[in-house]
């Protein structure tokens, strides 16, 4: 079977995510893709927590809005921006908001040895529920996100239908970084991420994405020009267990055990480098440790460690 090419990869994705409900490990959805003639993805990274605004029900439980976000800002306008009396309005009428709990899916395919050699797929999956009454708040309402933020003290939201999927989009991580290096400006801290990935005894051992997806965003400059980046995001981050004080034998064994925990060599750098769990302080402790001669790191990541040092970054 011939492969898909990406924008028919991601016509079919879209099309399998309105058809399939969503099952622990996404069985479902990757056999679909397979047997439809797209590659094979693994599920890496799942990120919840966040939600949307949904729509606008009345007491009977009607659709009011499918947009409660947009019909909020126009009666908003309608009132003159005046919150309480919006808020009565509102109260009066007994209408109620729903929101989309949401968790995002990060499913990859390895194309080929690069750390940015990969398909990335990204899948929402959302549930709506009940949030709460418009306008039951005693806060004064200030602007349309006062009224939908939800009230302390209100029982657990009840569900509205079973899970679903929402493809979000596909992406050619390579073609997307090549994008992200030929901005104009200072080069973003991903690109140095990941070619110190591909120089460390991490790449040689694991593929970017098998520890790691890139969270993507985009935004327009002062020019109105769109500015893409990306942020690494660990698939699992060990707590660093370490003492301030180690040096020598007791912090190589110390970076050797977090190592383990991740699963490769050198992942305390890049967990360094790419947020709080290992203090920034290390890499000064192991230069120090280097000119001394104790020389417990491969060749290839003493000379990662010699430049972050000269000139430190961070993600």
């Amino acid at each position: 079977m011939t492969p898909l090419v990406t924008d028919d990869l991601a016509e079919l994705a879209f099309r399998l995510c309105v058809a399939v409900s969503p099952v622990p490990g996404h069985a479902t959805l990757l056999d679909a893709l397979r047997q439809e003639g797209g590659p094979d993805f693994a599920p890496r990274v799942s990120r919840g927590g966040w939600y949307r605004p949904g729509r606008i029900l009345d007491r009977e439980g009607r659709c009011v809005a499918e947009d409660a976000l947009g019909w909020l800002e126009a009666a908003w306008a309608e009132a003159g921006e005046d919150g309480e009396l919006l808020a009565d309005r509102l109260r009066g009428a007994g209408y109620v908001l729903t929101r989309e709990q949401g968790i995002t899916h990060y499913l990859v395919n390895i194309r080929g040895k690069g750390p940015a050699d990969y398909l990335q797929l990204e899948v929402e999956e959302l549930q709506e529920v009940v949030s709460h009454p418009l306008g039951a708040t005693d806060e004064a309402v200030d602007s349309v996100e006062a009224l939908l933020e939800r009230p302390d003290g209100l029982a657990a939201a009840a569900a509205l239908g079973r899970p679903r999927y929402s493809f979000r989009r596909l992406t050619d991580m390579a073609a997307h970084i090549a994008r992200i290096g030929a901005q104009a400006g200072n080069p973003l801290p991903v690109m140095r991420f990941l070619d110190e990935w591909a120089r460390s005894s991490a790449g040689q051992q694991r593929h970017f994405s098998d520890h790691w997806v890139l969270a993507l965003s985009e935004h327009l400059d002062r020019y109105r020009q769109t500015r893409y980046s990306a942020v690494p995001v660990a698939a699992h981050a060990p707590s660093w267990q370490g003492t301030d004080e180690a040096r020598g034998t007791e912090l190589a064994q110390q970076l050797h055990d977090f190592d383990r925990t991740a699963g490769y060599g050198f992942a305390w750098y890049f967990h360094m480098v790419s947020g709080r769990r290992v203090p920034r302080s290390l890499p000064p402790k192991v230069f120090a440790d280097l000119q001394d001669e104790l020389a417990y790191l491969p060749q290839r990541d003493i000379a990662l460690v010699t430049g972050w040092v000269t000139e430190p970054y961070s993600i």
